[in-house]
């Protein structure tokens, strides 16, 4: 059952990773938009996570879940373009480099197996990346690559790495 499960939320995050590298090659939205959009799916993967972890350490879980809910929250923002919030705009690089080492540390304080630390990992090295290359890149594009890319990753490794878990079903 929970292999499936694993399987179903790393086909979502490939999915979501695809969307995100492919949707700045057939639009010219502005890199506000771009941001958006890139938060939005980040939040959506921050959502399914929670209620996949949920069952194995309820603190994470509820942390992802508001991260979620937060990251959503200013994916609509930047996508809607709020004038109450363009002071969030500039930020913007900085606020999903933060959500990305946000997520790798949350992995590997809660993750007790080789899938929960790798994506820990991944996902504070991919968040570095995101804070240099928004920083010295003009173009938005490498950065939608590198949100994508960890969705892909982390997607690929919860659909091939198994837990412990998952390998011996426990007995009851």
């Amino acid at each position: 059952m929970n292999e499936g499960k694993n399987t179903l939320i790393g086909i979502l995050a490939i999915i979501l990773g695809l969307v995100v590298i492919a949707f700045p090659l057939v639009s010219v939205l502005t890199f506000s938009v771009l941001m958006g959009l890139g938060i939005i799916f980040l939040g959506i993967w921050f959502l399914v996570q929670s209620f996949h972890i949920w069952e194995k350490n309820l603190a994470a879980g509820i942390a992802d879940l508001l991260l979620g809910i937060i990251a959503i929250l200013f994916g609509i923002v930047f996508l809607g373009d709020v004038p109450a919030f363009e002071f969030l705009t500039f930020l913007g690089l900085y606020i999903v480099g933060l959500f990305l080492i946000i997520t790798g540390l949350m992995s590997l304080v809660s993750g007790k197996d080789l899938k929960a630390r790798g994506i820990g990992i991944m996902g504070i090295i991919f968040g570095i990346l995101y804070f240099i290359l928004g920083v010295y890149v003009a173009n938005p594009f490498f950065l939608a690559v590198i949100i994508g890319a960890f969705l892909i990753l982390a997607g690929i490794m919860e659909i091939f790495i198994k837990t412990p878990e998952e390998v011996e079903p426990s007995k009851k």
